[in-house]
């Protein structure tokens, strides 16, 4: 099947908590030929890299909002390691991405993002964790 769906995954809340079971979602995804895309806030790096191969994540894109604000020369606040940018533009960057790209479906857990998907295509799922 060559199949045209278009798939977004946070890590933070979503991969990292459920490994074994976006394992298998993204690699049944991927070898069907779906787009497979990581979109989170951290950064591509090699702990990054290693935390994907050791879940077992397929994938065939990587978006980072740090290194997309990086790259339109938004100002980024580094706090304890963590980055901070303004609400408006760090909330919006997924919703934008996944606009831009056309994905179909969004694994996120954070309710902060769901506003910014209410007049775009993506659909939003909230992954809830208990």
């Amino acid at each position: 099947m060559n199949n045209k769906l278009k798939v977004g995954i946070d890590i933070h809340g979503v991969i990292d908590t459920f490994p074994e079971r976006f394992k298998y979602l993204s690699t049944a995804l991927y070898k069907d030929g779906a787009e497979v895309h990581i979109v989170t806030g951290i950064k591509r790096d090699a702990c990054v890299d290693k935390l994907l191969a050791d879940a077992g994540i397929m994938f065939t894109h990587y978006f980072s909002i740090v290194e997309h604000l990086e790259a339109t020369e938004e100002n980024i606040k580094w706090v304890n390691g963590r980055p901070y940018a303004a609400e408006d533009k760090w909330d919006n960057a997924k919703r934008d991405y996944c606009k831009a790209q056309g994905i179909d479906l969004m694994f996120d857990d954070s309710p902060i993002y769901l506003p910014t998907f209410n007049d775009i295509d993506s659909t939003y799922l909230h992954v809830i964790n208990q």
